[in-house]
């Protein structure tokens, strides 16, 4: 019973199938899948042992919610879902998080990437940029570079080569370039903990390559030339992959956000939903700066110290468990470029199921 319920909230949690039964189907299944990821958190809660919840999340939750229903004008039952769904899920998730090993997170994370394959190879459209399972290209990205940071861990070279070549691959269809920026990233990070890891740049490179010389691929031309533009001999198409950069859209937010840095100006304010409360249409593509536009100085302190600390703590085991520092700097880097960080529940999981394995009390209360 244990394991068929964690595999069920992995599987409706990593693959996003409640957001893609909604979208992509009906709602009757959305609907149906999200009542099922509700259920298994609850069964696993009241019938499973019970693991200390993560503090630090709960009390971000507390202030962020407090604060920023001070001054939130929107439907109030949305508002109470959210609540509920965000302390549930903190609650309920921590004892799946630890009993969650690498290669199952990996396996699931897998699967998601073949899924933006598939939509890119049989559902193509005119968009050109393909999300599979996860409907949003950026939240797709993270989902691809999250798992390469996994392929780290297997010891099976073969698997681990074939695994990061679908991830890169996948990525890449995603068109992110917070994807291609942290590949990079990670790989030269890899590096320095082993200079066989030069292998990853490598498939990283020939999935480049298979992308540009496969016309099955079809991509959002602008962008698709702009990456072909930096392994070709003619001008880098700089104006193209900077165009609409998150830069621009954060500074749209900065009078408003000083304006109100004390308590922020209310729940949603900064996620494009309440675009009449502050006279901006579009989110601001940013957790820090949502969680202090809308709820403040506390909260947004709060995130931040928490994450330098994921990060330092995950940095003491670079020696034998590398991949921690990549998660843990992967999840920092991705709350720059988005702002759905209190229902994005891919997020939310890896970075519980990161804190329980660097966090000394968490892992003595494993122990």
């Amino acid at each position: 019973m244990k394991e068929i319920l964690k595999h069920i909230i992995l599987a409706l949690t990593i693959l996003n199938l409640p957001m893609f039964g909604l979208i992509s189907f009906n709602p009757g299944l959305g609907a149906a899948a999200s009542a099922l990821s509700l259920v298994s958190l609850l069964l696993y809660y009241f019938f499973i042992k019970k693991s200390k919840p993560l503090l630090a999340l709960l009390l971000l939750g507390i202030l962020y919610f407090s604060i920023g229903g001070l001054n939130f004008s929107g439907e109030i039952t949305t508002f109470m879902k959210d609540i509920f769904r965000y302390f549930l899920f903190i609650l309920s998730i921590t004892e799946v998080a630890k009993n969650t090993t690498n290669a199952e997170a990996c396996f699931y994370l897998l699967i998601g990437a073949i899924s933006i394959i598939v939509n890119a190879l049989i559902f193509s459209d005119e968009y050109g940029r393909y999300a599979g399972f996860y409907i949003n290209p950026n939240r797709a990205a993270l989902i691809c570079i999250l798992g390469f940071a996994f392929t780290y861990r297997l010891a099976n070279k073969k698997h681990k080569i074939a695994a990061q070549f679908i991830f890169t691959l996948a990525g890449i269809a995603t068109l992110s370039r917070y994807f291609l920026l942290l590949l990079l990233v990670v790989n030269l990070a890899s590096l320095f903990a082993n200079k066989k890891n030069l292998i990853g740049l490598l498939v990283g490179a020939i999935g480049i390559i298979v992308i540009i010389n496969t016309p099955a691929f079809e991509l959002n031309k602008d962008r698709f030339d702009a990456l072909e533009s930096f392994f070709s001999e003619g001008e880098v198409k700089t104006t193209t992959i900077t165009r609409e950069s998150r830069q621009e859209t954060w500074a749209l937010y900065t009078d408003v956000i000083l304006n109100n840095a004390i308590i922020g100006n209310g729940y949603g304010s900064m996620q494009g939903h309440q675009g009449d409360t502050v006279g901006i249409k579009v989110g601001v593509h940013n957790t820090y700066l949502m969680v202090l536009g809308e709820a403040g100085i506390i909260p947004f302190i709060l995130l931040v110290i928490f994450y330098i600390s994921l990060g330092v703590k995950s940095l003491k085991h670079f020696r034998l468990n590398a991949e921690y520092s990549y998660l843990a700097m992967i999840m920092a880097s991705y709350l720059l470029v988005s702002h759905n960080y209190f229902y994005n529940y891919v997020i939310l999981f890896f970075t519980i199921w990161l804190y329980t394995r660097v966090d000394n009390d968490a892992i003595e209360t494993q122990l």
